[in-house]
């Protein structure tokens, strides 16, 4: 039995990638995953290798920068299985690589909609099924944010946000037993390989400068820090950001 049994959680952007990793590293430890994702069939690809890690879950289609998905989603995981334990935000839509002055309000909304909106909806809609029992929330963050990296201007802006509600609902919900942390990771994945295959030269700087030469795998090394900040030994934790990035973070 793993030691996240029983317990029920949601997964945006679960489809693919790291988002895909942390479903599959909840379900070997025995969480239901209600998986989230704009592609209908990659959410379905995730649930079948879920339910062949022996915890079937299931799939919501759906884009996070629609208002009412967030509520759907919660509604669909508390029918199939009446209870809410964790919810990991990782859904984000971005164009990237564009300097500041060349963002339009499209590309921005596009971030701020999927990434800051989506995130705020879906802890809102998550709240009082949480409170129930208690639980935790895991939001994806970003070194762009942190960092400034040059070209993601709206998306470093939705991540920071994202931070933002974190520590807040942290400070909030605390008494609620709801403990809210946030992850900046690095791993591959589709999104992160499209990116550096334009980019060669940054890939190769990228591992370079960290203590930790190679890429982050999705499920092994996010996907198990997402499963210690949901699960019993991460009880007392509440309001960080972890950065699982291999120590890409201290360097200058």
């Amino acid at each position: 039995m793993g030691s996240l049994t029983g317990r029920v959680g949601v997964v945006t952007g679960g489809g693919q990638g790291i988002g895909r990793g942390i479903a599959r590293a909840l379900a070997r430890e025995g969480m239901h995953v209600a998986v989230v994702d704009r592609d209908a069939q990659s959410a379905e690809e995730t649930v079948a290798q879920l339910a062949e890690l022996g915890t079937p879950g299931l799939a919501v289609a759906g884009d996070v920068g629609d208002a009412d998905l967030a509520d759907r989603t919660i509604d669909t995981a508390l029918a199939a299985y009446g209870r809410l334990d964790a919810l990991v935000n990782g859904a984000q839509a971005m164009r990237n690589g564009l300097p500041f002055a060349e963002h339009t309000d499209a590309d921005f909304d596009l971030a701020i909609s999927t990434g800051l909106w989506g995130a705020f909806r879906l802890m809102r809609a998550g709240f009082v099924p949480l409170r129930e029992r208690g639980g935790s929330i895991v939001n994806i963050v970003s070194s762009a944010g942190t960092h400034g990296l040059a070209g993601f201007a709206g998306y470093a802006a939705a991540k920071e946000g994202i931070r933002g509600l974190t520590k807040v609902a942290a400070n909030e919900w605390g008494p609620f037993e709801i403990r809210v942390n946030a992850i900046s990771p690095q791993a591959t994945s589709p999104a992160a390989e499209e990116y550096f295959d334009a980019h060669p030269e940054r890939r190769d700087a990228k591992v370079a400068m960290r203590p930790i030469k190679r890429d982050g795998d999705a499920e092994a090394d996010i996907g198990r820090t997402v499963v210690f900040l949901v699960g019993p030994d991460s009880r007392y934790i509440t309001g960080v950001t972890l950065m699982v990035n291999g120590g890409l973070t201290i360097m200058p």
